[in-house]
């Protein structure tokens, strides 16, 4: 990766301040610029019961924000000619492009370069874009990490691909194979876990026991229908009492890798766990809502009264329903709009409990969700680092010359990395709140967890560094660059008013105010138009970088 030069690439968050600092407070949409993609036509369809037809390519854009790994020109037209249910129908009908598989096609399955090469490939290129969105949208929640967890490389895509091969199917079964996984098993120290010996020293290791309790199902404390927590006597009600968490422990205990012949040896990352009853617990076991596990029960069936006794707890719906709307709509959902997604994770219409289907229509199709802040004075949500990345590369065509996307180490470059997280909690927490007006208001901002001037700093200079210098056209590239297609930014750049309008529409679903692209465009207008080694490079360059850094973009509303 070649070296930027810092000076000028500290300097522009500095100059994107003195453009855009009195005009933060204001966000209002604009009218579709004339133009924009390419085809210019924008049918309007009838709508499908009870779902708004698109209407226009910004709908698109902001939906595609929400549903994918960032809204690109051919996607936004093919929307733009359908209703939102009917894309979401398309994306369920699509196969699963999965990870380990291309990863097995590179030189070496096990070196982690590889894996983040195969990640930014599928995110950035894989037509089942919102399988592959819900299925980040997992990884955070059901958080395996390889940042000192000693888990191959080839393992985190074995896991990776258990949330993408299930991210449409039941939430019971992501439950049960995520248990199951060794990737999981070695994270959180349940592969190898054996019934108490006292004699030997052992007891039932309780880190999975909580961790699937306090993160993955039911949380901290009772909650309504609408993630409310409930309150007797003005306190919170636990939703699990350190009882039921060593309880659990016992449960969990007598799982090994599933090539295994003898409980300690077996190797086989790609297969789920197997019980040996030898190590199991098998005494009578009492868990949550004083659900029974009999005595000399085997590994699989009590494993089974766990996982159903969490999976029909109450509190699921709400919990993940918030945790799934937070990582793709919105930081502060409403009450309502969390009551409606539980429902649907608690009956799909048909009597099913769990349909990932159901949940995910609800989350993207919730009218808080499409109307964005004129439902809810709250909504908004930073985008993530990585999303920023894919975004960039998804709207203008990044890859490599073979076709790869060759980014080896985010994580180190803008702070985060996917299956790169510093622990089970994630990369932030969903209650995160800076301090000062978030804080105050009682709100949250998850991903401003990874906010700081080091971060910011970092962030800043590499995605100047990705717009400036990588680039198709640009001669001093080397084949391993990741490089952006400007064509569509230079044939615009002799009018700035049109350059800035276009970045709008396709990053932001014209999220910028006309004040602040006035600012903008008299800017870009003082930008020489002849440049090298083409005309119309740096004023494309500049807009592309001003709007991807400004608040209007990273704020996705």
């Amino acid at each position: 990766m070649k070296i930027i030069n810092c000076c000028r690439v500290t300097a522009k968050p500095f100059r994107l301040g003195l453009l855009l600092a009195m005009l933060l407070p204001g966000v209002a949409s604009a009218d579709l610029p004339a133009d924009c993609f390419d085809p210019l036509a924008v049918p309007v369809y009838p709508p499908t019961a009870d779902v708004p037809a698109v209407t226009s390519q910004a709908l698109a854009v902001r939906f595609l924000n929400m549903a994918t790994f960032g809204a690109m020109p051919r996607d936004v037209n093919h929307l733009s000619k359908m209703t939102f249910q009917d894309w979401i129908n398309e994306q369920f009908k699509m196969d699963a492009s999965c990870h380990l598989a291309v990863l097995n096609q590179t030189q070496n399955n096990n070196q982690r370069e590889n894996r983040m090469e195969v990640w930014f490939r599928h995110a950035v290129t894989a037509p089942d874009q919102l399988r592959q969105r819900v299925a980040f949208a997992l990884s955070e929640i059901f958080v395996v990490s390889d940042v000192g967890s000693g888990i191959p490389t080839n393992a985190m895509a074995v896991y990776y691909d258990i949330l993408t091969r299930n991210a449409f199917g039941n939430f019971r079964d992501i439950l049960e194979r995520v248990t199951l996984s060794p990737a999981m098993g070695r994270y959180l120290s349940m592969l190898h876990n054996q019934k108490a010996d006292r004699k030997s020293g052992i007891r039932a290791d309780e880190n999975y026991a909580r961790e699937i309790m306090q993160l993955f199902t039911i949380g901290l404390v009772q909650l309504d229908p609408s993630g409310v927590p409930l309150l007797l006597d003005g306190n919170t009600i636990p939703t699990y009492s350190q009882t039921d968490v060593e309880n659990s422990a016992k449960v969990l205990t007598g799982w090994a890798f599933g090539d295994s012949y003898s409980f300690f040896d077996g190797g086989d990352w790609r297969i789920s766990m197997k019980p040996f009853e030898t190590y199991h617990d098998r005494s009578l076991k009492t868990l949550l809502d004083n659900i029974i596990v009999p005595e000399k029960g085997k590994a699989s069936g009590d494993l089974k009264i766990l996982l159903d006794t969490l999976f029909n707890h109450p509190n699921v719906g709400p919990f993940i329903g918030r945790r799934l709307i937070q990582r793709l709509v919105t930081s502060n959902p409403s009450p309502d709009y969390i009551k409606r997604v539980s429902r649907k994770f608690d009956d799909n219409g048909k009597g099913v409990r769990g349909d990932m289907k159901a949940v995910i229509r609800a989350v993207l199709l919730d009218p808080e969700a499409l109307e964005g802040v004129r439902a809810n004075a709250n909504f908004g949500k930073l985008r993530e680092p990585l999303l920023v990345l894919t975004h960039l590369w998804r709207a203008f065509d990044g890859h490599s010359l073979d076709g790869t996307i060759r980014y080896y180490y985010p994580d180190s470059s803008i702070g985060q990395g996917p299956l790169s997280a510093s622990s089970v909690f994630n990369f932030f927490r969903p209650d995160f709140a800076p301090s000062g007006a978030i804080k105050n208001h009682g709100l949250f901002a998850p991903e401003f967890q990874l906010v700081n001037d080091a971060n910011n700093t970092r962030f800043y200079n590499e995605l100047f560094g990705l717009i400036y210098w990588r680039y198709k056209g640009n001669p001093y590239t080397n084949p391993y660059d990741v490089l952006i297609n400007i064509n569509n930014l230079k044939k615009r750049a002799k009018s700035p008013g049109a350059l800035v309008d276009y970045l709008n529409l396709i990053l932001t679903g014209n999220k910028v105010p006309a004040d602040v692209k006035t600012v903008l465009s008299n800017y870009i207008r003082s930008v020489d138009y002849r440049s090298y080694p083409e005309n119309g490079v740096n004023r494309s360059l500049e807009a592309l970088y001003f709007i991807m850094s400004s608040p209007y973009y990273l704020i996705q509303r």
